[in-house]
Order: structure tokens, then C-alpha cells, then sequence
């Protein structure tokens, strides 16, 4: 009781509201800049990007703005093309944990040949029968790039590489043939007087095993 009187008494004297209240102020106004510091610390990736560049430097433009490209006038046109197969590794049996190993790969569920299997003939596709313990593939062999674009009356020179695969027997439409082997480098070099497409494809892995270059026309 005596408690309540006495604190009844210090709230009616002046310098005890003023007191009070510069508390008060000082606490909201505390307040107001934690809430500004979060909000500033929160910084959008949008907004990062237009203030500063891949290096973390200033950037001269914003993520939005528009840049002009010269492109390239050169009518040489030169391309490196891999020989390259792709393989679709599994197992009839599921994928178990591996916790010394080198990579840690996704776990594969167990997986079998598909039964009566109907690929095109041609050897630009192979399924490989499960070994001892279980492990079959699925491959097939393209050209890296297997689309090129040029313009009419460019001189173009095709770099091949052999990459994967014991040899191919490549033709490019309108030069032709001839054999490449793994780690050899083989080049060939025309013009494009026509636009329309050229082929070129391996006869050993044939379906897939084609690329095309498109020769685009002279603007008028």
C-alpha cells in the first residue's frame, strides 16, 4: 500500500513526466532506425545488380537498361566440331550411399533394359547388356556443335575433332568424305555461294549422328 502511494507521488511531480515521456521518445525513435537498418539490410538481388557489376564494382548501366551490340562483319567463319557420345549409366540394382567416395552423385532406383528395345539401325545408338553386377548403359553419338549459321559468300572452315569413339566416317554435303580417328583433327574449307542447308553426318552413326549448316541469303 505504501508502495502505490509513493508512486502515485512521483508521477505527480513534473520532473518525473518529463522524464518519462523523454524515455518514451527515445525508445520509439530507437525503434524507427532498427526498423530502417533492417529494411536497408534486406537489399533486393534486382537492386544489387543495378548498383554493382559481376566484379563488385559500379556498374555504368542498370539490370534493365538496354545495350547495343555491333556484331561481327568478318566473313570468315571458322568452327571446332567434337565427336562426342553421351551415356545413360545405371543398374539393375538401386544406387546405395556412398560416403568415401570422390563425387556424391544422385542415388539412381534400379533400373532394366527395356524389354524389346526398338532403336534405329544405323549405330548411332547402343544399349550395353547388364555386366556381373548388374551395370548397363544406354549411348548415343552426336556432333558438338550439330547446328551452325552462316551467310551466303562466307568462307567456312570446319575444324573436326575426334573426341569419343574408336573412328567415324564423316561426309559434309558437297565437299566429302573422309575418316577420323580419336585425337585427330581434320579440316575442311569452302565457301557458301548458295544459301539453303549443308549436311554433315557420320555413316557409322547414323540416325543421330548429323549436324547441318544453314547459309543464310544476302539481304537484298
Amino acid at each position: 500500500m505504501n508502495n502505490k502511494k509513493t508512486t502515485k507521488k512521483i508521477l505527480k511531480k513534473p520532473s518525473t513526466r518529463i522524464t518519462i515521456a523523454s524515455a518514451t521518445i527515445i525508445a520509439i525513435v530507437a525503434s524507427a532506425a532498427m526498423i530502417l537498418w533492417v529494411l536497408q539490410s534486406q537489399t533486393s538481388p534486382s537492386a544489387l545488380a543495378q548498383s554493382y557489376g559481376s566484379n563488385g564494382t559500379t556498374a555504368a548501366t542498370t539490370a534493365n537498361s538496354i545495350v547495343s551490340v555491333n556484331p561481327n562483319q568478318s566473313t570468315n567463319k571458322e568452327f571446332w566440331i567434337d565427336t562426342v557420345h553421351f551415356d545413360g549409366m545405371t543398374n539393375l540394382n538401386a544406387a546405395k550411399f556412398c560416403d568415401t567416395c570422390s563425387q556424391n552423385t544422385p542415388l539412381h532406383p534400379a533400373e532394366k533394359p527395356p524389354v524389346n528395345a526398338t532403336i534405329p539401325s544405323g549405330g548411332g545408338f547402343r544399349i550395353t547388356q547388364p555386366n556381373r553386377v548388374g551395370a548397363w548403359d544406354f549411348r548415343s553419338f552426336t556432333f558438338a556443335p550439330d547446328q551452325i549459321v552462316v551467310n551466303q559468300g562466307d568462307k567456312v572452315t570446319l575444324h573436326f575433332v575426334g573426341i569419343q569413339g574408336v573412328h567415324h566416317v564423316i561426309t559434309v554435303d558437297g565437299i566429302g568424305s573422309f575418316t577420323l580417328l580419336r585425337g585427330q583433327i581434320h579440316t575442311v574449307s569452302f565457301t557458301a555461294n548458295n544459301p539453303g542447308t549443308i549436311n554433315y553426318y557420320c555413316h557409322i552413326h547414323m540416325p543421330n549422328m548429323v549436324g547441318q549448316i544453314l547459309v543464310l541469303p544476302k539481304s537484298v
